[in-house]
């Protein structure tokens, strides 16, 4: 064999790798980028749900669920088409364990007992409203009545 053959062959060997190599590359590097992004977006999530259990009563499974369902939809929007949803699922729990303590302070979250006990008071304050409404509403139509009948006297 002669150099120009040998040099061929390597070109050749070298054409048919790299775009072997260049796949495997970008592949490497979407994944990197998608850990990096991961953890920010996990800790977003945990605190935007977090946030929601102050005003609504969130059993915690429902909550590990939103917060999954909120990164995963980042994720899309970031253009990652799979994500792989154990991956994300233990970003969530593992966000939600470091800031939990702080979470628990900043955000306190309502019971069950709590937000049946608004609602109530909802209920109590409508049906108030309503009564209130009514009355005003029976003491103008007495009044209107008071009205035409002194017009009809005269």
């Amino acid at each position: 064999m002669n150099v120009q053959n040998i040099a061929e062959l390597v070109v050749a060997i070298a054409v048919a790798v790299v775009p072997i190599i260049g796949a495997y590359v970008v592949k490497l590097l979407k994944a990197n980028k998608f850990v990096a992004l991961l953890a920010p977006l996990a800790h977003d999530a945990v605190v935007a749900v977090q946030k929601l259990g102050v005003v609504k009563y969130i059993e915690g499974e429902a909550k590990k669920s939103k917060a999954v369902e909120l990164v995963v939809s980042a994720l899309t929007k970031l253009g990652f088409k799979k994500a792989d949803l154990t991956t994300i699922e233990n970003a969530v729990e593992d966000e939600y364990s470091k800031a939990i303590k702080e979470l628990d302070v900043t955000y306190p979250q309502m019971t069950e007992e709590q937000e049946k006990a608004a609602a109530e008071q909802a209920t109590a304050k409508a049906k108030a409203d309503a009564i209130t409404t009514a009355q005003k509403a029976a003491t103008d139509a007495q009044a209107n009545l008071a009205k035409l009948q002194a017009a009809q006297s005269n």
